[in-house]
């Protein structure tokens, strides 16, 4: 097993000998340094599991190199020790941080039993970033359908992208997922453990939009009975996304711009600079073009926050992604409900291929809830739909939306008319192509390409 490295920082030549002779060197590995300076050094090529430092020495003092040590490597346990002990002293050094404080002349097993608890500490709190980075690998895709290539093309981008600290702008029809984007993009980054705040400009009122992203001082205005912080301030080191940004006043639009420039905002009714460090994605249904030719949009706040742009397609140019998200709702469901239906009959599939979307995933979402409330039995029927959708089932596929590319109603007609196809042949993928006039490898080809689930047992035993 692996000993863990102790670093001790002293002045003097005697305390580290001393520390060399007490610590048991099969336990721990001791390291010295006469200096924060030569402790800052070692660290940039080695680590630490705790660092114990003498709290009075000529350059740097231990509450200094607290700070500076902590610059380096914000987990990393810092027991203070000092002849000069007093309870002011201790308080200041946990509040800047200190794991725990010590006076000389310390006794060899309390300093052992403080080192021993800033070790587990240690260990405990790479454990949690470990699990909370497990956790958000595994929320950040949930939600995410992704077999279109234009997904697909999103999906890379998103992962790119996520890695640097650039400003982001999502545009894309209502209930296309841009917040389960923003979210995925805080999800992969190195500002995954801090904070992700979501704030939807369009939902707040002019007067009030202001406050909530900045803050303010009791007795700003009127209703400000005590002070706030701002969601600015608690997505300090985080992610902040603001969704239909398009809707922020043009007289709000500049405060916006001086915090993406410098980091700096005031809080409503201050005259104190506040600082903050935020990753800002925003995300708007609105052509902000349009807007800035306009005049309701600032041409530099665009600028700022369209540092890389992610377009969001919408469902009815994605229909290769209907069935997988329908089986992802009904899963979802099923978890939670174990009575909810388990898939779709051909003839509501057809109908689900061919509708247009215009609520996007979020409407999919929500009719196949309903359906499944409404549904008596394990498969959504065509009865279970609402009727909107049932409308244009009597036409059968000729009926297909010419508000979609041409290609996208082909693939919806080919989906629903394989699946009935393999219905009608009884599941017997021979007899299906024979019906439809195709040799068994085209058909295969077929089922495979527009994703058509098939019993792959009966297909291999020649059925």
């Amino acid at each position: 097993m692996k000993r863990p490295n102790i670093l001790f920082i002293d002045d003097q030549q005697s305390a580290r000998d001393l520390f060399m002779r007490l610590l048991d060197p099969h336990k721990y590995k001791p390291i010295v340094a006469p200096g924060v300076a030569a402790a800052e050094e070692y660290l940039r090529h080695e680590t630490a599991d705790c660092v114990v430092t003498d709290l009075r020495m000529p350059d740097i003092d231990g509450l200094e190199g607290l700070e500076r040590l902590h610059a380096t490597d914000p987990d990393l346990p810092v027991v203070l020790i000092t002849a000069f002990g007093t309870v002011e002293t201790a308080v200041e050094a946990m509040k800047r941080g200190a794991f725990d404080y010590l006076r000389k002349p310390f006794d060899p097993d309390e300093l052992e039993i403080v080192i021993d608890r800033a070790i587990s500490h240690r260990q405990l709190l790479r454990e949690n970033q470990r699990l909370r980075s497990e956790v958000a690998r595994r929320a950040a895709s949930e939600d995410i359908i992704c077999a279109a290539p234009a997904m697909t093309a999103v999906m890379d981008l998103v992962a790119r992208v996520a890695a640097s600290d650039f400003s982001v702008l999502m545009l894309g029809e209502s209930g296309t997922g841009k917040d389960v984007f923003a979210k995925r993009i805080h999800q992969l980054s190195g500002r995954a453990s801090q904070s992700f705040v979501s704030i939807n400009c369009s939902a707040i009122p002019e007067h009030l939009l202001e406050s909530e992203l900045f803050g303010h001082e009791k007795g700003a205005f009127s209703g400000a009975s005590q002070a706030r912080e701002g969601f600015f301030a608690e997505a300090d080191g985080g992610t902040l996304f603001l969704d239909e940004i398009g809707d922020m006043s043009l007289a709000l639009q500049p405060k916006l711009l001086r915090v993406l420039q410098n980091g700096e905002y005031y809080r409503v009714g201050s005259r104190r600079l506040a600082k903050t460090d935020v990753r800002l994605v925003c995300a708007s249904n609105r052509a902000i073009e349009d807007l800035v030719e306009h005049g309701q949009f600032r041409q530099d706040l665009y600028y700022r926050i369209n540092t890389v742009r992610i377009d969001l397609p919408p469902l009815r140019e994605r229909t290769e992604d209907v069935p997988a998200l329908i089986e992802h709702f009904l899963h979802r469901l099923a978890a939670h409900h174990p009575r909810m239906p388990k898939s779709v009959s051909a003839q509501a599939m057809q109908v689900l291929l061919e509708y247009a979307w215009p609520g996007n995933v979020r409407e999919l979402e929500h009719v196949i809830e309903r359906a499944s409330l409404v549904c008596d039995g394990e498969e959504i029927k065509l009865e279970s739909l609402p009727r909107e959708l049932c409308a244009r089932a009597g036409s059968g596929f000729a009926a297909a939306p010419v508000d979609r590319p041409y290609k996208d109603a082909r693939k919806a007609f080919e989906y629903g008319y394989f699946v009935q196809l393999l219905d009608r042949a009884g599941h017997n993928v021979q007899k299906a192509a024979d019906l439809a006039g195709l040799h068994r490898s085209t058909l295969y080809e077929k089922l495979a390409a527009l994703g058509v689930p098939y019993d792959h047992d009966a297909a291999a035993a020649g059925k």
